[in-house]
């Protein structure tokens, strides 16, 4: 958490979270049908206590997210862009994109990543995981294992 410490109980970036560490936020998610019935459709770890995840990330004006990186890459991270003022930014590794509204992306979080909002307006995101597809039905229920025996959302 110390990565993101200005950021830490800020109303600079914030979710709304549809599904947090595998439970349904049912005052959320009873809005989002759609969207719900959506991801129930995709191949998203189910993994007790720590996965699925599904939010909307939204970015205050002239916040910036710092560098980081997530702690293992059973499962990618999509990101569709909902709300993106123009020159709002993402870099995944070496590669840097602003945003496109409607132009979802895939990747890998344990690649190192940041975002911005330069603008003057809110920046709103759906961010929500998948199972990484060059994992077996076998290596997803061993990875499901490991992460429910190690505590649950802090492997993932």
């Amino acid at each position: 958490m110390a990565q993101w410490r200005e950021l830490n109980q800020s109303r600079d970036w914030t979710a709304i979270h549809l599904i947090r560490n595998g439970e349904r936020v049912e005052a959320n998610a009873r809005h989002c049908p759609a969207t719900m019935a959506l991801l129930a459709r995709l191949p998203q770890p189910d993994i007790p206590g720590a996965g699925p995840n599904a939010m909307f990330s939204l970015l205050a004006p002239h916040t910036s997210i710092p560098a980081h990186v997530g702690v293992n890459n059973c499962r990618l991270v999509c990101h569709l862009p909902l709300v993106v003022p123009e020159g709002c930014w993402f870099r995944v590794g070496a590669e840097t994109r602003h945003w496109q509204r409607g132009q979802a992306f895939l990747f890998d979080d344990t690649i190192e990543h940041e975002a911005a909002n330069p603008s003057d307006q809110l920046r709103v995101v759906f961010i929500f995981d998948v199972w990484n597809p060059a994992l077996s039905a076998a290596e997803r229920e061993a990875v499901r294992q490991v992460i429910a025996t190690e505590g649950g959302a802090e492997g993932l």
